[in-house]
Formats: structure tokens, sequence, C-alpha cells
């Protein structure tokens, strides 16, 4: 499938009004508030070494990217954790990078059924205890190409 660039510089203008709209939210599962930054819009659109994502992958986050705001509302559970001490800010004079402790917080949720759709969102905090929840990214997580999902003992059938 070929991507439309007029149709991607749509959804992109449409998605960046949704995201300076949001502010932030109170999610329940990390019982504090998400604030949607210029940090998490620059993931959304470059990976960690800060090249441009491919346009289609920025297609995929964009798509997806008010499902997430509804997961990170009702979520009550968090689905995933990750930790690790990482370079934070520009570098100094000397090359140096200060480095802090950085968390991130993935939520699952199946956004479709019968589109067979689960995407993963990730909150971000820099800081332990004093470092302040922030929007970092959503991904598709997966799609299925078969009609049958086994989950525990169960075959769900999708029609």
């Amino acid at each position: 499938m070929e991507l439309n660039l007029e149709d991607f510089r749509k959804l992109k203008e449409k998605t960046k009004s949704d995201y300076d709209s949001v502010v932030s939210i109170y999610c329940n599962a990390l019982k504090s508030d998400v604030v949607f930054n210029s940090d998490g819009w620059h993931h959304l659109r470059y990976d960690f070494t800060r090249s441009e994502r491919s346009k289609k992958n920025q297609y995929n986050k964009f798509k997806h990217f008010n499902d997430s705001v509804d997961i990170i509302k009702k979520t009550m559970t968090i689905q995933e954790y990750r930790r690790a001490i990482c370079p934070v800010g520009k570098t100094d004079k000397n090359g140096l990078r200060k480095t802090k402790i950085v968390e991130w917080f993935g939520f699952y949720a199946i956004t479709s059924f019968s589109k067979r759709i689960r995407i993963m969102v990730v909150v971000r905090r820099i800081g332990e205890e004093n470092g302040t929840y922030h929007y970092w990214s959503v991904m598709p997580y997966w799609n299925l190409s078969n009609k049958i999902r086994i989950i525990g003992s169960k075959d769900i059938e999708y029609n």
C-alpha cells in the first residue's frame, strides 16, 4: 500500500491539533496527571537517535493517537514497566550529558475486535519520585492475520 502524502499531511495536522488540545489527563493506574508536552509530540515523529521516523510509521502513530488518550484515561493497571539510567538534555561544552533515571510505563488495549488491532501506549517519567509523567508514544502492537486467536483456553472467533 502506497502512502498518500496529502492524506499523511492532513492526518499530521489533525493529530497535532488534537495533541495540543489535550494538555494533561488523569491516569488512574499512575494515580497522577500525564502531561502532553513537546517531548511526546517529537517522539511520535522522530526516533531515539533523533532521526525522522518513516512516513508510514508516523502515520500509524498519528492514526492511533486519540485511542491512546482514551486508554490513558481508562486504564487501571500498568501492563509493562521499564527503568534505565539515560542521558537527558543537550551536551555541555565538554561534550558530556547529564544522566537521570528514566521510567517507561506501558498500557495495552484492544481497540478493535473486528479489525483485530491492539495498541500499546507508553508514558515516560524522568527522575524517580519528583518527575512528571508525560505522554511518550503509541504503537500498534499486533494485527492478527488469521481468523482465530487463542486466549487462555478459549477460542475467540472474529466474524
